[in-house]
């Protein structure tokens, strides 16, 4: 698994590259942490080139997600392809995230108006 990352103002854009499974997850889960800690108040993860991941990504996610909304930041998927929207479908997380398909459409729900 690869992970770019591109900081942007008060937040990040990780351009991910592979399954997120098994020991990928601990290095999913790191890059997302060091974010966290730099004090970023969004996220977006740019799934376009992520075939697949498991449930231990997905509470990844889900942990960083609730760390960002304490905050009052924002995490939100782009790009994410059919298999990562049928797991968070039946999963019913697809009520949790905002999925996006478009870049500035991510960019804008994730700019924070005081």
């Amino acid at each position: 698994m690869k992970i770019d990352v591109e900081n942007k103002d008060d937040g990040a854009i990780l351009h991910l590259e592979g399954k997120i499974i098994g020991d990928g997850v601990a290095k999913f889960k790191n890059a997302l942490e060091e974010q966290i800690d730099t004090g970023v108040r969004w996220i977006i993860l740019d799934l376009s080139d992520v075939p697949l991941m498991d449930s231990s990504a997905l509470g990844t996610i889900i942990m960083v997600f609730l760390k960002l909304k304490e905050r009052k930041g924002k995490l939100v998927l782009l790009y994410a392809q059919e298999n990562i929207i049928n797991i968070l479908n039946i999963t019913k997380l697809n009520s949790l995230f905002e999925v996006y398909d478009n870049m500035q459409a991510a960019l804008n729900a994730v700019q924070l108006k005081p």
